[in-house]
């Protein structure tokens, strides 16, 4: 049996961008992102556009050689990549978790890995002469800012940019009528959610659709036990922090997995799921012979893995459990990631499931 190989897993509806305030500021983080929802396609262009406004209306000096070398990448010749600040923070496109740099924040939302690179400056349009970053890996979903006119989520007005992207304004309304001329922030950068609307999640009084929980508003949640191992997977109840979902129907790649015991998972490619050897991988890396791990503890061997696509909504929630192993959900009776995951979680819960108990010096690095 081929061993899956731990891949990245970003979490599916929010980057939290003030640490300060991020267990009050999520909540309503996610539901302007609801509020906001784009598809992949629309998603790309949100985040080329606030690259450009932020390049073209808001950086002192202006102009493609007002950059200064950013130790975040690098260029082609392994110096110090080239970077572009934002001079009115009141005013800007990016975020403030990394001091307004305008192709980190570019660069983070359309690609999937470090170390960014520089590439040569743009060669035409209204960007021509700019120096912009890359990477070989693109996201599956690219992330995209989203806007209010106070730098803390849910405290203002929420902000859009023209239906078209034909300008830098922002506007009270989703239609480009509106606009707003006093100050905005970006208050969080979104992606969609993983579940299909008739996805079975396990609740405390059995399994049970994640639509209907959503509009129940359950939160009775099932998860591993903080204290679980691959040896001894433990169950607990505990809540529901948050549920996500769109606004709007689009287009979403499903991998629908089908097992030996007749079992199927559909999940979006990206959602994590737990393997046999307690590894955490994306559902797009499974392959017949594979097996999933049960709520029980038994493998289930892939037998086929089918890639097809679904027009909707999909849907996710996060436990109000912070810890990694707690976050660990069981759906169609597999076990699988809860939406609170990001890249440093994967490799965690690599090591928690596996070498519980495992000197430090011993554990792999």
């Amino acid at each position: 049996m081929r061993k899956p190989t731990p891949s990245t897993f970003l979490k599916a509806a929010v980057l939290t961008l003030l640490p300060a305030t991020a267990a009050v500021a999520e909540p309503m983080q996610e539901w302007r992102c609801s509020v906001d929802s784009l598809i992949p396609a629309q998603a790309a262009l949100r985040a080329e556009w606030s690259r450009k406004c932020g390049l073209t209306t808001n950086l002192n000096p202006a102009g493609p050689g007002s950059w200064f070398s950013s130790s975040k990448a690098f260029d082609t010749n392994f110096d110090w990549a080239k970077e572009y600040k934002e001079f009115n923070t009141n005013r800007a496109w990016t975020g403030n978790l990394h001091q307004y740099n305008v192709n980190y924040y570019h660069a983070f939302s359309m690609y999937d890995n470090t170390p960014m690179y520089t590439v040569a400056a743009e060669p035409g349009g209204v960007t021509a002469g700019y120096f912009k970053w890359s990477h070989s890996t693109s996201r599956v979903r690219t992330l995209y800012p989203s806007f209010e006119n106070s730098p803390v989520a849910g405290s203002g007005t929420q902000l859009f940019p023209h239906p078209t992207l034909a300008n830098c304004n922002l506007y009270t309304d989703t239609t480009g009528t509106n606009v707003w001329t006093s100050n905005f922030y970006v208050i969080a950068y979104c992606e969609s959610s993983c579940y299909t609307p008739e996805q079975r999640i396990l609740f405390s009084g059995g399994e049970q659709n994640i639509l209907d929980a959503m509009k129940q508003g359950r939160e009775d949640i099932v998860t591993l036990s903080p204290d679980a191992t691959l040896d001894n997977l433990q169950l607990t109840e505990g809540k529901v922090y948050s549920y996500t979902t769109e606004t709007r129907d689009s287009e979403h790649v499903i991998y629908s997995v089908r097992t030996a015991s007749g079992g199927e998972l559909k999940v979006t490619n990206e959602h994590p799921v737990v393997t046999s050897e307690g590894v955490l991988v994306q559902a797009q890396t499974l392959q017949a012979g594979d097996e999933l791990l049960r709520q029980d503890g038994t493998p289930d061997a892939v037998v086929s893995v089918e890639k097809s696509s679904h027009f909707g909504k999909v849907y996710n929630l996060k436990p109000m459990a912070r810890d990694q192993v707690s976050n660990i959900l069981v759906a169609q009776g597999y076990l699988v990631g809860s939406a609170r995951f990001q890249n440093d979680d994967v490799d965690y819960m690599n090591r928690v499931l596996l070498f519980r108990g495992v000197p430090e010096d011993a554990l792999p690095r």
